[in-house]
């Protein structure tokens, strides 16, 4: 399975840790999912994968990232 992915957020912590939200593919089936990565300084890091549904429900600054994103990959069409 290859994983193509682009990072749509990032958010920076007081405490040191960075969480970055990638939209990502997987090349072989088609899916399209959400990467949450989460760079822990006490822990370690971990990840988490997410449909665009379960991603989407929640609503905020992240979704709207995403939104954004998507919106960007339409190209407008010209005045008719």
């Amino acid at each position: 399975m290859t994983v193509m992915k682009r990072q749509f957020y990032k958010n920076h912590k007081p405490n040191g840790d960075e969480y970055m939200f990638h939209l990502a593919r997987d090349t072989e089936s088609g899916e399209v999912f959400v990467i949450r990565q989460a760079d822990y300084t006490v822990d370690g890091g971990s990840e988490k994968t997410m449909t665009l549904y379960e991603f989407l429900a929640g609503g905020g600054n992240r979704q709207n990232a995403l939104l954004q994103l998507i919106g960007s990959l339409v190209p407008e069409a010209a005045p008719h």
